[in-house]
């Protein structure tokens, strides 16, 4: 930079470069810094040698087979199919508990169908009966308990009522649409 130039620079900044410029260099020994070598956590990775593999010095041969039309390279280090040993679990349930056997009257899908059927129109009656039993229970005497107590065993006896009644309803329903 010449002379010609430094007026349109600011002054400032010239005094502040050419201070800048008059510092010494700050060198290795002016400076120590306290390090230490840190031993390394774990062993180096040192690789185990590895035999060499084993190469036969034929070349891979071409099996032909008609079938497939063209032939197949097989290399001989390729390892054979592996085979599927069962489960020594599997093998000791079997053993222990054979399969059943087929019943002599083997239920039909229609038979079983009836018996579902007949399970829910039975629980639907009881659904039912357990329904009118609660709804027209008697309310307890209002002597021994507030109007409020009276009024909230009477209003949780018509849920519970309500409830067992859907209930049946509901196993009716199924029954009518398993039974058709």
């Amino acid at each position: 930079m010449d002379e010609a130039n430094t007026d349109f620079l600011d002054p400032d900044l010239l005094r502040e470069a050419e201070a800048t410029a008059q510092r010494p260099a700050l060198s290795a020994s002016d400076a120590p810094l306290a390090t230490a070598a840190i031993p390394p956590l774990a062993a180096p990775f040192v690789p185990l040698p590895v035999p060499p593999a084993v190469r036969t010095s034929a070349p891979p041969q071409a099996a032909a087979d008609p079938s497939l039309g063209e032939p197949t390279t097989r290399y001989r280090s390729e390892p054979p199919p592996a085979s599927r040993r069962p489960s020594w679990l599997r093998t000791l349930l079997t053993t222990t508990f054979p399969p059943p056997a087929a019943l002599p009257g083997e239920q039909s899908a229609a038979a079983l169908r009836r018996r579902v059927v007949v399970a829910c129109v039975g629980f639907a009656i009881v659904f039912a009966a357990i329904a009118l039993v609660t709804a027209f229970r008697a309310p307890p005497a209002a002597a021994t308990l507030s109007p409020v107590v009276v009024a909230a065993v009477v209003l949780g006896r018509a849920l519970v009522a309500l409830g067992a009644g859907a209930f049946s309803y509901g196993l009716l329903r199924m029954a009518e649409r398993l039974g058709s």
